[in-house]
C-alpha cells in the first residue's frame, strides 16, 4: 500500500485532503467565533437589560462599551433638539420594512443620539415618514448604551442613515458629541405627544445562541474526511489488483518434445 500511496495520483489526492481538513478547521473556528460572540451578547442582555439604571455620565460615554457592557441600562436628564431627527433605513419590526428615529439629546454629559424607536415606511423609500416629535423642555430618558454600527458608506438623502454610525450622524448634526456611543429608548417622562404619527418602541433584543456551535462542531467532525477518503479508495484499488491476479489464467508451459522421442515413433 505505502508504493501505491508513493504514486502521484495518490500523493495529490493526500495534499487535496489535507487542504479540505484545513478548510473545514478554518470555517470551524469561524463558526465557533460567531457562536462565542453571540453567547457574550446574550448574556450582557441578560446581565444588563433588566438591571437597575446607573446615571448616564462623561466618563460612562468616554470610555466606551466592551462586549460585556453592551446593554448597560442608565438614566439622565437633558433636552431633545428641535427638528434634528435622523432615520436609519431598512430597519424591520414584524417583518415590516421602515426607520429607526435617531434624534440628539443635550445632558450634562454632553449630546448623544437617542434611538426614540421605529416608523414604517413612506409611500416612497426617499421619502421620510411623518413621525411625532420628542417631548420639548427637560426631559427624563431611560434606556440602554448601545456601541454604535459600522458606516455602509452610502449616499442618501439629507436626514437618513444608512446604519447607526455616530460620525454619519455627526456629518449631518455636528452637535453630536464624539464618543461612539447612543442610547436606545426604554422610557422617558413627559412622554411623547400623539401626533398619530407614533414611534414604536424597539423590541427587547433576542438572546439566541443560533447553530454556530453545531456547525463549528460539524466542520472539525469532517476534518478527517478527506483522508478517510483516500485511505479507502487506495485500499479498493489494491483489492481490485488483487482479484484480478487471482482470476488471470496460469500458463501452462508446452511440454518439449526431444529429437530422439520423435524417432521412437
Amino acid at each position: 500500500m505505502l508504493r501505491l500511496w508513493l504514486t502521484r495520483r495518490w500523493l495529490v489526492g493526500t495534499l487535496i485532503a489535507i487542504v479540505f481538513g484545513m478548510a473545514c478547521f478554518a470555517l470551524g473556528r469561524w463558526q465557533w467565533g460567531r457562536y462565542v460572540d453571540k453567547q457574550t451578547k446574550a448574556t450582557a442582555i441578560a446581565t444588563n437589560y433588566d438591571a437597575a439604571p446607573v446615571p448616564l455620565t462623561p466618563t460612562l460615554l468616554d470610555r466606551g462599551l466592551t462586549p460585556e457592557r453592551q446593554w448597560t441600562r442608565v438614566t439622565t436628564t437633558g433636552t431633545y433638539a428641535a427638528h434634528a431627527d435622523l432615520l436609519v433605513r431598512n430597519r424591520t419590526l414584524d417583518t415590516v420594512p421602515g426607520f429607526e428615529v435617531l434624534t440628539p439629546f443635550t445632558m450634562d454629559a454632553g449630546t448623544i443620539l437617542v434611538d426614540r424607536g421605529w416608523v414604517p415606511n413612506a409611500e416612497t423609500a426617499a421619502a421620510a415618514p411623518p413621525v411625532d416629535p420628542p417631548p420639548t423642555g427637560p426631559v427624563q430618558v431611560t434606556g440602554w448604551l448601545r456601541t454604535g454600527e459600522p458606516s455602509l458608506g452610502r449616499e442618501l438623502p439629507s436626514g437618513q442613515l444608512a446604519s447607526i454610525n455616530i460620525a454619519d450622524a455627526r456629518a449631518q448634526r455636528p452637535a453630536v458629541g464624539a464618543s461612539d456611543v447612543y442610547l436606545v429608548l426604554g422610557s422617558q417622562t413627559p412622554p411623547t405627544t400623539d401626533s398619530g404619527h407614533r414611534v414604536a418602541p424597539l423590541p427587547r433584543p433576542t438572546q439566541d445562541l443560533g447553530p454556530h456551535q453545531a456547525y463549528a462542531i460539524q466542520w472539525w467532525i469532517t476534518m478527517p474526511a478527506g483522508l478517510v477518503f483516500v485511505v479507502w479508495a487506495m485500499r479498493r484499488e489494491l483489492l481490485a489488483r488483487t482479484e484480478e491476479g487471482e482470476a488471470a489464467p496460469v500458463a501452462v508451459k508446452p511440454k518439449k518434445v526431444r529429437i530422439w522421442d520423435e524417432e521412437d515413433y
